[in-house]
């Protein structure tokens, strides 16, 4: 069937020269994984707020015309946005935001982080799962048509739950109705088991009774293994250096494992399988010598196979060093994951209301 990443410079061309479907503000944007989805789906894409410094510059580089709120969350207020865009209350589309979501996460101890400084990128950031409230103050001022925000799976389990039932209790005491679905990427055509928890809101002005039940996209028929997502790569003297872990102690236990499989002790340590779908790539992905997960040629993905088990285009251009351009990639929304869902709502709800 063919695994096919629209390249940047063909899409872009539409969403910046005002030819476009919807409008969209982005928080906690990071280098740009969901923006590139909502563009890919023909979405202009207003401002964004991120205030990771290499993320700054990852985004930058892809989307120069795009204004960049580059202060902490905290003390960005919906009066900022709305000047900004040249917007009243009410009138934008469509409020996207990925609170960071490391509190939630399950791998490791997860409650025992809740509520201290955690490290986050290049920085530190207190109460990280506290960032979500941050999201739905500046939604309650915004007030779009309708709001996406994204998690990880982890944020349904556990303990984590009743943080999970208080945020869907304030989302939907914003004046929305809000439905949430646990997404898989390799079910939206992404070479990648990724799982993520989409909130989807659409003003209680703008419901209708018709949108039950099809507010998330439906799951692809076909799942992409990587032999397919890596067709056309070339594997280079420059992607040789960076990818080489025989210096490191995990190689001896990468040698162990078949293809497709997870050790049995050192559990995050998996090596992929070309006739698969990749596990989980994280924001740790890049730390060469961790027990991560690795190529089937025990090395590690070169910068060109992450993007596309990310559904990335080609030319992304992506700043930093290489751990710090994997770190980038691992932290995105997949772009084709947001895409599925801003074209099912392309067709549910802005086709109507344009």
């Amino acid at each position: 069937m063919g695994y096919s990443v629209p390249l940047l410079k063909d899409f872009i061309r539409d969403t910046e020269n005002d030819n476009h479907k919807f409008e969209v503000v982005s928080l906690f944007a990071g280098g740009g994984g969901s923006s590139t989805g909502y563009r890919m789906a023909g979405g202009k894409v207003l401002a964004i707020n991120e205030f990771i410094e290499e993320a700054q510059a990852t985004y930058k580089a892809n989307y120069p015309s795009t204004h960049i709120f580059t202060q902490d969350i905290k003390k960005l207020t919906a009066e900022d946005i709305l000047e900004r865009i040249n917007k009243k209350s009410g009138e934008l589309d469509l409020l996207d935001g990925s609170p960071p979501c490391s509190a939630f996460s399950t791998a490791g101890a997860r409650e025992k982080g809740w509520g201290k400084t955690k490290t986050y990128s290049d920085t530190t950031q207190e109460n990280v799962e506290d960032l979500f409230f941050d999201y739905i103050r500046i939604l309650r001022g915004v007030k779009p048509k309708v709001f996406v925000a994204e998690n990880v799976a982890g944020m349904v389990k556990g303990k984590a739950k009743g943080y999970f039932n208080h945020i869907l209790r304030e989302l939907k005491s914003s004046g929305y109705h809000v439905t949430c679905k646990v997404l898989d990427a390799k079910y939206l055509g992404i070479p990648q088991s990724r799982q993520r928890v989409i909130f989807v809101g659409i003003r209680d002005d703008i419901w209708r009774d018709e949108y039950t039940g099809k507010t998330h996209p439906k799951p692809a028929s076909h799942v992409v293994d990587l032999k397919e997502a890596f067709e056309g790569l070339t594997f280079t003297e420059k992607d040789k250096l960076e990818t080489d872990l025989s210096r490191f102690a995990v190689y001896k236990l990468l040698l162990t494992l078949s293809a497709g499989e997870a050790h049995k002790k050192a559990f995050t340590l998996k090596k992929c399988s070309k006739y698969d779908v990749s596990f989980c790539i994280t924001a740790n992905t890049g730390s060469l010598g961790a027990r991560e997960i690795y190529h089937w040629n025990n090395r590690a993905f070169t910068i060109n196979e992450v993007k596309r088990i990310m559904s990335v285009p080609d030319d992304y251009i992506l700043t930093g060093t290489y751990q710090q351009q994997v770190e980038r990639l691992g932290r995105m929304v997949a772009p084709l994951m947001m895409k599925a869902v801003a074209d099912n709502l392309v067709e549910l709800v802005f086709s109507d209301a344009n």
